[in-house]
């Protein structure tokens, strides 16, 4: 009987230091840093979930122990709430970081600058051109872009979008950002008329 008991408290000896121990390396994951050398943009697509997740930046070399980051996510569920978006993942950023930059939402901001004196055509084309952008646009023809941005007079396109260097977020439209440098252009004409 003594040796049976003495045996059961080896055993919950035994199970509590492994568990203190998977404890251990599961926390010192979460402050260990990521294993990118360069400026990472890595894409969380929505309904991803906490092992999609884990394979997906296991994948791509960003973290090294999916399993160990899946425990992670159980030992520590507020680091589990993740948004859908693009996100700027930085050299020195730890895993904990990296969670806490995902469940914030911060999508990566991309510059695109309009130069004054260029026409909407190079306009059009940096459009097209800048990453991350959702074209709708079917084609560069003033008049396709008078209808989309609801212009009276098409052939009025021309000069109207505001110079200035504009943030978006990944998916944004070609439109939404005409829109934007089209509004700031008539509230300055409008400011400078009154």
């Amino acid at each position: 009987m003594k040796k049976m008991l003495r045996f059961v408290l080896l055993l919950i000896a035994a199970f509590g230091i492994a568990g203190g121990a998977g404890v251990w390396k599961v926390r010192q994951l979460a402050e260990s840093q990521i294993l990118i050398k360069d400026e990472t943009i890595f894409t969380l697509k929505a309904g991803t979930g906490r092992q999609a997740l884990g394979q997906q930046l296991y994948d791509d070399k960003i973290i090294n122990r999916p399993r160990v980051f899946q425990w992670l996510l159980r030992i520590e569920p507020d680091l589990s709430h993740f948004k859908a978006g693009t996100y700027r993942f930085t050299p020195g950023m730890t895993v904990r970081e990296m969670l806490q930059l995902l469940e914030s939402g911060k999508e990566a901001q991309f510059p695109l600058r309009f130069v004054e004196g260029m026409r909407l055509s190079d306009y059009l084309r940096q459009l097209r051109d800048a990453p991350y952008i959702k074209h709708t646009l079917k084609d560069d023809r003033y008049q396709t872009v008078a209808d989309a941005l609801k212009f009276e007079h098409p052939e009025w396109v021309e000069g109207w979008f505001w110079p200035d260097t504009w943030m978006y977020t990944a998916g944004t439209t070609d439109v939404a950002i005409l829109k934007r440098a089209h509004n700031k252009m008539v509230a300055a004409v409008d400011a400078a008329w009154k």
